[in-house]
């Protein structure tokens, strides 16, 4: 047990210097920080002049203590999660960190050299998790900073007192965990293509266009097959992200006629079906990777 222990903790050191070691994954993190920068700035300086024309003063109020900590501090989640900018990065991280190694040959190179298949997987598919947590760190950094400065300049202190240690981590967790079946559907489609592009291609369009395609379809037929897309990857992050950041998701579109978060599943059943679309996605790319020819 002890040497199953140890190889398999050398395989995650050897899979995270090669991915932690990559320009490609700070190459992400600085975009989504520049990106949301940009965004809480702009967002600060329109409330600050008043907001668009013609918007009611309750709701620029209210929207401006949507800023303040600790809603602001866990308002950064949302940007971060994966049924919104998240399963973008994820896409192009993990499409990248797994197809590449068989174009570049270095998968050839370790399975010759001893490497058990499943270890192997398993090694990357862990390294990606810390990379993922990076991901919602990044994210947690900039919208906490810019909205805690924002908090200090405008309540003259931090509510540090309002904001449990418990919640925090929990949400933390929560929005990885909206991200995993994003990187569990980019590994499967690596592993089966072999194609970088194909992998990041078909999991951003995914994410990005084929569930909210599939939302609008089911909302054509009627408002009870309208609910079918509750069980969505991103229906079901919306839902978890709800316990996040309950303001980001006021208003969701499922069927004809759709109350504030009505057409929503439970926080806890979404999060146990993300866990298993997770499960599901890795067990099918662990199974075609034994069986997969590498010499070809």
């Amino acid at each position: 047990m002890n040497r199953t222990w140890t190889y398999f903790t050398r395989l995650v050191a050897v899979e995270r210097r090669k991915l932690f070691g990559r320009a490609l994954l700070w190459a992400e993190l600085g975009i989504l920080a520049l990106f949301m920068g940009v965004i809480y700035v702009a967002l600060i300086a329109a409330l600050n002049k008043g907001g668009t024309p013609g918007t009611p003063p309750e709701a620029i109020e209210a929207f401006r203590r949507s800023l303040y900590w600790p809603a602001g501090l866990y308002s950064a989640f949302t940007f971060a999660n994966g049924g919104e900018l998240g399963g973008m990065f994820v896409a192009v991280l993990v499409g990248a960190f797994v197809a590449q190694e068989y174009t570049w040959h270095t998968l050839h190179f370790w399975l010759s050299r001893g490497v058990a298949r499943t270890a192997y997987l398993l090694a990357k598919s862990a390294v990606i998790v810390l990379a993922l947590l990076l991901l919602v760190l990044t994210a947690l950094v900039v919208g906490g900073g810019v909205t805690g400065v924002f908090t200090y300049l405008e309540m003259g202190g931090l509510p540090l007192k309002e904001i449990s240690l418990l919640t925090f981590v929990l949400n933390f967790l929560r929005t990885a965990l909206t991200l995993l079946p994003y990187a569990a559907l980019t590994l499967f489609l690596a592993v089966v293509s072999r194609s970088t592009m194909v992998a990041i291609g078909v999991s951003m369009a995914y994410s990005l266009l084929v569930e909210n395609l599939i939302v609008e379809l089911l909302a054509l037929f009627s408002p009870d097959i309208a609910r079918g897309a509750r069980f969505l990857p991103t229906m079901l992050s919306k839902s978890l992200m709800q316990l996040v950041s309950p303001a980001a998701e006021t208003q969701v579109q499922v069927g004809m006629q759709t109350q504030a978060g009505s057409a929503l599943l439970s926080p806890n059943v979404a999060a146990l079906l993300l866990v298993v679309y997770t499960l599901v996605l890795l067990g099918l790319s662990l199974w075609f990777f034994r069986r997969q020819d590498i010499t070809v």
